[in-house]
């Protein structure tokens, strides 16, 4: 499972990585342990039912190991190393029977661009997995919500600074924007024809503003 960071540096409890069907697998497997005897006719051997509880907790491991390592893969920098729990089998070897990876989602104060990016790594590390688990899902939908308040946050932040950039420009009047200078040229001529008709009627024209 996936775990998230609560504090700075210090990862958000994720959950264990471990599918349902895993998670029933360690359940039947430490039954069967626990009922069967460890027993066999010669030293060193396995019964059939030891050999088959043996097999199975080596499935299990290699399952969680790699749901774990692909959480890990998949965050990066930002996820921990995985840590698991043992199941002893009648062979006396320890198997991973769970596991979990730790891995930051906290937003980044006053970087919401950042932050998006940051949640995007949480996504992808949560879901990495074959067949997340249920925390590994919940992980995801935090990190879905914090990246979509960053956005928000973005685009407030743009839309601040757009708004602040028209006020502040200064009005010069040789500017025309995107204009075409044809059109110009033709207002400017218009002016020109037009003040010579109120010169020779001897009208005079104001702005007032």
């Amino acid at each position: 499972m996936i775990e998230m960071i609560s504090g700075p540096l210090i990862s958000i409890p994720n959950s264990t990585v471990r599918t349902n069907a895993q998670v029933e697998k360690g359940k039947v497997s430490l039954d069967n342990i626990a009922e069967t005897p460890k027993k066999s006719n010669k030293i060193g051997e396995l019964t059939e039912g030891e050999q088959k509880q043996v097999d199975e907790l080596k499935k299990i491991d290699k399952e969680v190991r790699a749901h774990e390592m692909a959480h890990k893969n998949a965050g990066g920098q930002s996820a921990s190393n995985p840590t698991y729990s043992y199941t002893v089998g009648p062979d006396n070897q320890r198997y991973a029977s769970s596991g979990e990876v730790q891995i930051d989602a906290l937003p980044i104060d006053g970087d919401p661009e950042a932050t998006i990016a940051k949640m995007d790594v949480v996504i992808a590390a949560a879901l990495a997995p074959a067949e997340p688990s249920s925390q590994d899902r919940k992980v995801a939908a935090t990190a879905v919500t914090t990246r979509n308040q960053a956005r928000a946050e973005l685009l407030s932040q743009r839309k601040e600074e757009e708004n602040g950039d028209s006020e502040n420009k200064s009005f010069d009047i040789n500017d025309f924007g995107e204009t075409p200078t044809i059109s110009v040229q033709k207002a400017y001529q218009g002016g020109i024809e037009l003040n010579q008709g109120t010169s020779r009627s001897g009208q005079n024209f104001s702005i007032i503003s």
